[in-house]
């Protein structure tokens, strides 16, 4: 008896909690859904559109988004993404809350790469293979010419991923009625020991809190090729 009014008593006690108190619910892109939209484009990229409550969110991604990785200075995934919110109030973009999981690879998730953080660790980096190679010419002078120029061009590597990154990052910020958009790159890391050779299709899910919603976006990579048809949401 005491059990059973212990149990009664928890549930009175969760339906009386605030609604911002209890679990997120989910929104989940879905090709065919009428809120969401999905359209290939000859540049190279698939842009997965999806509506709900006073904001949009558009991910695009590369179609040759896993062939880039190991050309990279960091091991990492990019995608781009674009905010536009419809309120009056604000609406928080947390950039640092957005995870990946790597489906097939043990559902291993990546939270999202700090840009800040990015730019010290490729400078260190930078830094690093400055330090190594200027060594190697002075044990073999001989080959100075040759290091000389590949010390030139991993240093052009780092300063351009550096410079794309400071520039094209998405950062945590807030969006209300003057400033009612934003976009920018996002990144996940692929190292870890669970995640190995990519096995197209890689199934990717990023999932990104939005308000009180947990908003998630399969896809794939290389993505499904066939007949898109873009969907809108009707108007009110």
């Amino acid at each position: 008896m005491q059990t059973l009014l212990a149990s009664v008593l928890t549930i009175v006690a969760l339906a009386a909690l605030p609604a911002d108190t209890l679990a997120a619910s989910s929104v989940k892109w879905e090709q065919g859904k009428v809120n969401c939209t999905l359209r290939i484009e000859d540049e190279g990229h698939t842009y997965y559109g999806l509506s709900y409550g006073n904001f949009e969110i558009t991910l695009s991604v590369d179609r040759q988004e896993l062939e880039k990785v190991p050309h990279r200075v960091l091991p990492f995934i990019a995608v781009f993404l674009s905010f536009h919110y419809k309120g009056t109030g604000r609406l928080e973009i947390l950039q640092n809350d957005f995870d990946l999981e790597f489906v097939k690879h043990r559902h291993v998730v990546q939270t999202s790469l700090n840009p800040n953080a990015m730019l010290v660790t490729i400078q260190n980096n930078m830094d690093d293979v400055t330090y190594d190679i200027e060594r190697e010419i002075r044990k073999h002078p001989e080959q100075k010419g040759k290091k000389d120029a590949e010390l030139q061009q991993r240093v052009k590597d780092y300063i351009d991923m550096m410079n794309f990154i400071s520039t094209r990052a998405l950062h945590p910020t807030v969006l209300n009625t003057t400033n009612s958009a934003v976009e920018g790159w996002v990144f996940f890391s692929t190292k870890s020991p669970w995640i190995g050779s990519w096995r197209r299709p890689e199934h990717l899910l990023l999932t990104l809190p939005i308000e009180k919603v947990v908003v998630e976006f399969p896809f794939q990579l290389p993505p499904q090729m066939g007949k898109v048809q873009l969907r809108r949401r009707p108007s009110h």
